[in-house]
């Protein structure tokens, strides 16, 4: 096993900051509703809208080797997408992109509090975000989420709207959801020059069964 891992080079700086930019967009995505969801608990009674322990999300596992694997797939495409040359679509699992949410440096702090599964062409995300930011009055509450999302990138626009909520285990009211769905989640990914320069460079992202096709412009 550790010559398998050894015998792996490590992943470009371009690959590194194309696989960070696309899971701080998911992890932004799914912990920013959230966080629209915790004032709302503040302003109608934090109880009902948290629980005092966090929810047991789905572990992924996966070898040093599958992730080496995983981490040079990525390096090429980013690469190749870089260098503006044509290059074969990145395909991402479930549990690959889970992987790189649990594994990759920057995520280290919150890797543990969100888990992301694909089901025909939505993203649904599962988060447990402990509410000790909010200071005495969020301590020991936890806001323990899933939500389910339409995302679309077309000419390096990425698109994310929220079709459902659910905290402990009841939606939302529909008055707020309906507001809520006209809303692109998406669009302070942009305010970020990094990854702005990334998502200019896609072409289409297209979510079929469980997994991701991402595809970089010039993509045959």
């Amino acid at each position: 096993m550790s010559e398998i891992t050894s015998s792996a080079p490590p992943p470009s700086r371009r690959g590194c900051l194309f696989y960070g930019c696309l899971t701080c967009i998911v992890l932004a995505l799914i912990t920013g509703l959230l966080a629209v969801l915790a004032v709302r608990a503040v302003k109608n009674k934090l109880n009902a809208y948290t629980d005092s322990q966090p929810m047991q999300l789905p572990k992924v596992e996966m070898s040093d080797a599958d992730y080496d694997l995983l981490q040079q797939r990525v390096a090429v495409f980013a690469d190749a997408m870089q260098q503006g040359k044509p290059t074969e679509a990145l395909i991402l699992s479930e549990r690959d992109i889970n992987a790189l949410l649990a594994r990759s440096p920057q995520m280290k702090p919150v890797a543990d509090k969100v888990h992301v599964s694909m089901d025909g062409s939505q993203v649904k995300g599962q988060v447990s975000i402990p509410l000790s930011g909010l200071g005495w009055v969020g301590r020991g509450r936890y806001l323990n989420g899933e939500t389910t999302f339409d995302v679309s990138l077309e000419n390096g626009v990425l698109v994310v709207t929220a079709q459902e909520i659910k905290v402990k285990g009841r939606p939302l009211p529909e008055t707020f959801m309906k507001q809520l769905r006209r809303e692109n989640l998406a669009k302070d990914a942009y305010k970020d020059p990094k990854n702005a320069e990334v998502l200019r460079r896609l072409d289409t992202i297209q979510i079929e069964g469980d997994r991701a096709i991402i595809k970089a412009r010039g993509t045959q």
